[in-house]
């Protein structure tokens, strides 16, 4: 493999050169066929294709003024045959004796097709049609298609532009923005493999994508090796792209080693030298969820213990989005045992994550050590939607863990983060002044009830002294406000704070005034303080002062 960009790239390559370059090539084919068919066998179709549409439109005398009589209805015509192919021929033989004046016509009403899959179908076709009369007319009706539909309308009009006027094609692409100057490179390159490695060469370095030719030439090396999966394996990693374009490629080729030789590809893919770690995860999880518990089984046979954990632990949390309880169940027989507990602990947090629900019923499938983390996790899921629910639920979980205190402080945290007033009022409402955990909930919501009512958080947290802090609730209020930029207000509250929160109040608000370019003031600000307070002050000011000047 090499190191210099080599291994991604062959991978893009390889799965455009299957995908992209396979259903470009059938769709080419499609057109040349349709194009070059018998004479009077075309004349024949189109007769009834053009009968057919026409039985919904209003006569018109001649092909000049027929585009003005286009509607909608002529299409809904058309896609009444149920059959794809015989919906493209009707609208290649419809409209493959149309002026230029009829194909806008026909590209304007197309847009108001409703099922995207005829929207589609209905303008490719149209685009084909007037790249053959007018390639630039046709390349400006894309420009006002939404960003997610553009690239197969691309595809459309350069496959045919580079077959008529390849030189005219490039250097059209030169103008387009660098996304779809690759779409239309990619396509010229796919539709003239005609051309010698030479030309094809030029034509990447006109349009800035030798990389692209390069990842072209890999997957189709890649494809036609498919029969030995290895070998394209080797051809995709040892070629000179980047592994992380040729992504698609390589999980192509993995499906088809997986298909031969089974799972013993994971062992392939894990000690393969690509270095995208991310990149190798997602092909091992590609792989192992064709069939879960087979995976999760050929992982229990391993014995280097590395390769053995990292396999299981990657199919574990695949299986357990699914099917926690039988991932559960699974791994009770997994050896040795200090790994099996290492995931299940992955499970539990798979479970609580995706199944907030499930996983707060089926608690007890936990051991002991795993369910207060879970239990903390699946419910902060659930206070994201419905903060009222998740505390409803929390005394069904008591007889599980020894205390749901930190359970209940994420239930309100998540709250507070899109209601802190609701989730304030709550938490004011439901315990005493006195109780220890009101205290906890209310440092939970003051960050977000600064921003949304300062002065309320300012008083709330006065409310809730504990002499056992460094600093009191006021400073946390304190540092919100002028993190927000709020000096004035921030600088009004400082002469009421306690006194262990006063140095820290200070230091927040003297580095918020040296952000906002008050740094003489800032400076000034901190005389007021006494002499071991002022080093702290001072020391902060400065330090912030420095990082911006």
């Amino acid at each position: 493999m090499t190191n210099k960009k080599t291994s991604s790239a062959s991978k893009h390559i390889f799965i455009a050169g299957f995908t992209f370059v396979g259903g470009l090539a059938l769709g080419v084919l499609a057109v040349i066929t349709l194009q070059n068919s018998n004479p009077q066998d075309d004349i024949v179709t189109r007769d009834v294709a053009l009968g057919d549409v026409q039985q919904t439109s209003p006569k018109h005398s001649d092909s000049t003024t027929s585009g003005a009589n286009i509607g909608i209805e002529q299409f809904q015509e058309i896609f009444k045959r149920q059959s794809i192919s015989e919906q493209y021929a009707v609208l290649h033989t419809t409209l493959s004796g149309a002026s230029e004046r009829e194909l806008k016509n026909w590209w304007i009403h197309s847009q108001e097709i409703e099922r995207e899959n005829h929207r589609k179908i209905a303008q490719r076709v149209i685009l084909q049609s007037l790249t053959t009369i007018n390639p630039v007319e046709a390349l400006r009706s894309i420009e006002d298609v939404s960003k997610f539909h553009v690239d197969p309308l691309l595809e459309s009009v350069f496959s045919q532009w580079s077959i008529s006027q390849l030189d005219d094609a490039i250097e059209a692409a030169t103008t387009l923005s660098g996304s779809r100057r690759n779409v239309a490179l990619k396509t010229i390159l796919e539709t003239r493999d005609d051309l010698s490695a030479s030309e094809r060469l030029s034509i990447a370095k006109q349009l800035g994508g030798e990389e692209a030719l390069l990842k072209l030439v890999s997957d189709n090396e890649a494809s036609q090796r498919l029969a030995e999966p290895l070998e394209s394996w080797k051809i995709l990693l040892n070629d000179e792209v980047d592994d992380y374009l040729q992504e698609d490629s390589l999980a192509i080729v993995a499906e088809a080693w997986r298909e031969q030789d089974g799972f013993e590809v994971l062992s392939h893919i894990y000690d393969s030298r690509i270095e995208n770690y991310q990149m190798k995860n997602r092909l091992l999880r590609e792989v192992a969820n064709v069939d879960l518990p087979g995976a999760f089984r050929f992982s229990q046979r391993l014995v280097e213990e590395g390769e053995k954990l990292h396999l299981a632990r990657l199919i574990v949390r695949e299986w357990a989005k699914d099917d926690a309880l039988a991932t559960l169940t699974a791994i009770s027989t997994f050896e040795p045992s200090s790994m099996a507990s290492q995931l299940e602990d992955y499970i539990s947090i798979t479970w609580a994550r995706a199944k907030p629900r499930e996983a707060i019923e089926n608690i007890g499938w936990l051991s002991e050590e795993f369910r207060l983390f879970a239990l903390e996790s699946a419910f902060s899921e659930i206070a994201r939607e419905n903060p009222a629910d998740a505390i409803a639920r929390v005394s069904s979980v008591a007889s599980f863990v020894v205390n749901t205190s930190s359970i209940l402080e994420r239930i309100i945290h998540e709250w507070a983060r899109k209601k802190p007033a609701d989730a304030t009022e709550w938490v004011v409402q439901n315990f005493a002044q006195e109780d220890p955990q009101r205290r906890m909930l209310v440092e939970e919501v003051l960050p977000y009830l600064t921003r949304e009512d300062p002065t309320r958080a300012f008083e709330l947290a006065l409310q809730h002294p504990d002499p056992d802090k460094r600093w009191g609730l006021d400073y946390v209020v304190i540092n919100e406000i002028a993190g927000l930029g709020n000096i004035e207000l921030a600088k009004e509250l400082l002469p009421r704070v306690q006194e262990k929160s006063k140095a820290r109040s200070y230091n927040a608000v003297g580095a918020a005034m040296v952000r906002a370019s008050q740094t003489d003031e800032a400076l000034e600000f901190g005389k007021d303080l006494d002499e071991t307070s002022q080093v702290s002050y001072y020391y902060r000011v400065i330090l912030d002062w420095s990082r911006g000047n």
